[in-house]
């Protein structure tokens, strides 16, 4: 236990990043003919290297990975759209079932009320009959008498 207290307190006061080196930014450097290379070209340092051979490997699985996001975005999106058309679908079918069900109760129920009733309203045509054939007398008798 004794022995873990002074690496502890070295570890607080030396933290490991401090004796870390800097980190290496990739470098790109143009080197002519005639300098220490054989040929006129670029020179990679090799962090820089490393990157665009990991960006080359890795580029098709990230464009992969993009187009299959997007899809399945676009697949989650055209479902949601489904699912809500399909739930207003059947909320438009049952309120179709029910104001068919209620026309047809009202048909019913009016087709009893006509059967149950009696609807015999032959006394009231006699009646009106007579008392327009006497009203159709009256007149022809009188434009009769205005003749002569």
């Amino acid at each position: 236990m004794r022995n873990i207290i002074p690496i502890l307190i070295f570890c607080i006061i030396f933290p490991a990043q401090l004796l870390a080196d800097p980190p290496v930014e990739p470098k790109v450097t143009g080197i002519q003919k005639g300098e220490p290379a054989p040929y006129s070209g670029v020179l990679f340092n090799p962090l820089a290297a490393a990157r665009i051979l990991t960006d080359k490997n890795y580029s098709d699985e990230e464009c992969k990975l993009k187009i299959d996001f997007h899809v399945q975005k676009e697949i989650a999106r055209m479902n949601l759209l489904l699912n809500s058309t399909k739930v207003s679908m059947d909320s438009m079918e049952q309120k179709y079932t029910a104001i068919v069900k209620i026309k047809d109760t009202e048909i019913e129920r009016l087709s009893e009320i006509a059967l149950k009733s009696n609807n015999s309203y032959s006394t009231w045509w006699a009646a009106g009959g007579v008392l327009v054939g006497i009203g159709l007398t009256i007149a022809v008798v009188y434009a009769v008498g205005e003749l002569k």
